[in-house]
């Protein structure tokens, strides 16, 4: 059982150091453009999910010299996550910023009928998950520096 929690530490803690990373960016990057500070909101630059996955991966493809099932499934996993984020959850925020607005429209303030609005989740641009990723590889080669400095 030792093993097993070790093993997963191994390959949860550089996500774990990305998320880290590009969220205390953002919250200087909030900081400096004097919006409200929220730990844990989604959409901004940078992307915290992007930077998370892709520091996995680099920890990864560092340990097992690009090669293996392991960065192989790590790289496609990365890939979807960064794809999710600049994609299909932004087009997903969009949408529901524009369901948003009709329900305004069509009902009044006060009607019964009127539906709750839906929450929106913000996805990421383009330049926000690419931004992610280079901190996600920052993070992932520091981290397994430190590590083979730590445990050889």
């Amino acid at each position: 059982m030792p093993d097993l929690i070790v093993t997963i530490l191994r390959w949860a803690l550089p996500m774990a150091c990305g998320w880290i990373a590009a969220q205390a960016a953002k919250m200087i990057l909030f900081a400096i453009q004097r919006k409200p500070l929220d730990l844990f909101c989604s959409g901004g630059m940078p992307s915290t999910h992007t930077s998370s996955a892709i520091a996995m991966v680099t920890h990864i493809a560092i340990c097992e010299h690009f090669t293996g099932s392991t960065f192989a499934l790590a790289l496609v996993f990365g890939i979807v996550t960064a794809f999710d984020a600049c994609n299909v959850r932004l087009q997903c925020g969009r949408v529901t910023e524009k369901v948003n607005t009709v329900i305004d429209k069509v009902y009044a303030p006060d009607d019964p009928d009127k539906p709750e609005k839906l929450k929106v989740i913000k996805g990421h641009t383009l330049p926000e998950v690419i931004v992610g990723a280079l901190i996600g590889v920052a993070v992932g080669v520091i981290y397994t520096l430190i590590e083979s400095r730590i445990f050889g």
